[in-house]
């Protein structure tokens, strides 16, 4: 297993969370709990339909750091299920949104200058969560190169990438913005190239529950020896689409949950109780529920596929997909121009520095006629503009 950058261990784990326990494997029956600033008080607002017995906690009190522990029994129970191996509670770590998750991570593994591969393109935060946590972001380009040939060598393009101070790759599969999916051959490529250089993975699964291959997602820690170096993202803001809520989990390998919750407890303490009884209510959804939504995402993308005029990537997975503006000749311009027709388009810019030539459609962001609608004036605006020059 890579080492830790900065661990913390200056800092004993919180006190309060160690009597917690203390409290909870003791003799006496009814523990009193004065280790904590709270109050009797009842709770001047009180969401409804909050109490559910077996969630554990009531709705005004603050989660642990690591998160309440149902929930994160519920995370557990759910990814033992995907990965076919038992995944630990103390495994799991409730954050704040996969953005809090990676962010937690990268102040973990990294110490400052050290760098990471970032998998481009790539979602638009990833390069800027690594410079905040101090490290540098080297974006090492696969996914178009892969989407144009299935048979680019891409580990030949990252091994080329590492250096002396590399620490970690990150990967976004099924892949924002190009809707690309990294199959199990591939990811058994980057694993054990992984394991030759002794690096992390950070596996942003945001939108595993939207995959649309026949093989269905494929979990990167599942794959040969990878569990043991593998930090898996997870997000309920497009699995149950309530990004509001801002509540997701991070898997960590085995023997790094108190790293882990030290950094998110002195960045966050905990996530908001109310987010994780949303996210709690929001595993009891119907597998079959969860499916259909999947069913009409693939649906969507058909949809767009067909009406799209302008060449762009086909997706496997995903809610997006990258279009190719280069033979317009200035993908500012069109999204521009875009914008003024009343249609909004993410710039290339923002998912690599190779990128600017490209644009980002959303086909699941609208009602499918609207989306279908949307195109065509999207269609428009290409074929003029390429008129003119």
């Amino acid at each position: 297993m890579p080492s830790f950058g900065r661990t913390l261990r200056e800092i004993p784990p919180s006190p309060l969370v160690t009597v917690e326990r203390l409290l909870r494997s003791g003799a006496h029956e009814a523990p009193v709990g004065l280790q904590q600033g709270r109050t009797v008080f009842e709770p001047c607002a009180r969401p409804r339909a909050w109490e559910r017995a077996e969630f554990g906690i009531s709705a005004h009190e603050h989660a642990p750091p690591g998160g309440v522990p149902a929930l994160r029994r519920a995370f557990a129970e759910a990814a033992t299920a995907r990965r076919g191996t038992r995944v630990d509670p103390e495994q799991v770590l409730v954050t704040s949104g996969a953005t809090h998750a990676i962010a937690v991570v990268l102040h973990a593994v990294l110490r400052p200058g050290d760098e990471v591969l970032v998998l481009s393109p790539q979602w638009l935060f990833a390069t800027g969560l690594v410079w905040a946590a101090g490290g540098v972001p080297r974006e090492v380009p696969v996914f178009l190169e892969l989407s144009r040939d299935p048979g680019f060598d891409f580990t030949a393009a990252i091994e080329r990438a590492v250096g002396p101070r590399t620490r970690a790759i990150y990967f976004n599969n099924p892949n924002n913005p190009t809707g690309f999916r990294l199959d199990e051959p591939a990811l058994t490529r980057l694993a054990e190239l992984a394991e030759r250089h002794d690096l992390w993975l950070i596996a942003d699964n945001a939108y595993e529950n939207y995959d649309f291959s026949d093989g269905g997602f494929i979990d990167m820690a599942t794959v040969g020896t990878a569990a043991e170096r593998t930090f898996s993202v997870h997000s309920c803001s497009k699995t149950y689409a309530m990004p509001g809520t801002r509540a997701g989990h991070l898997i960590s390998p085995p023997g790094s949950e108190e790293v882990l919750t030290k950094w998110s407890l002195h960045t966050l303490y905990s996530v908001s109780t109310a987010a994780q009884f949303t996210a709690f209510e929001a595993l009891a959804t119907p597998a079959a529920e969860l499916a259909a939504r999947r069913e009409r995402a693939a649906h969507a993308w058909a949809l767009a596929d067909e009406a799209l005029e302008i060449p762009h990537t086909a997706v496997a997975g995903g809610l997006y997909t990258f279009v190719d503006l280069r033979a317009y000749g200035d993908g500012e311009e069109f999204v521009r121009r875009c914008a003024r027709a009343g249609v909004g388009l993410a710039p290339g810019r923002v998912f690599g520095e190779h990128c600017a030539d490209w644009a980002r459609i959303c086909f699941t962001a609208a009602a499918p006629r609207s989306v279908v609608e949307a195109i065509g004036r999207v269609n428009t605006i290409y074929r003029e503009g390429k008129g003119e020059r």
